[in-house]
């Protein structure tokens, strides 16, 4: 399993409700049809920001994806949720599970 973690605090005046309305309509007409697409999650961090963690059943699933990214229908609706310069990633693989 493979999974892209991404943190960021939201841009001004977007509000954790609006976030979930769009990142439902991202999972809805784009994620959940790209190979490999397992499950998102949001979390909201203790100060503040937020981190998601969106897993696939592998690398080269998550990087296929990520160049169909210019075909995202609300990209830039999901964009402007993100504070500039306020991202970043880490991409991780599953080695064991206990």
């Amino acid at each position: 399993m493979y999974k892209d973690i991404i943190s960021y605090q939201l841009a001004e005046n977007i509000s954790e409700e609006h976030l979930l309305k769009i990142a439902t309509q991202v999972v809805d007409t784009w994620m959940k049809h790209q190979l490999g697409f397992l499950k998102w999650e949001i979390h909201k961090n203790n100060d503040g920001h937020y981190t998601d963690i969106v897993y696939w059943k592998s690398q080269e699933d998550a990087k296929r994806s990520e160049k169909d990214m210019v075909n995202i229908p609300s990209a830039i609706d999901w964009l402007s949720c993100y504070q500039q310069g306020s991202i970043s990633y880490q991409n991780i693989n599953m080695i064991r599970s206990f």
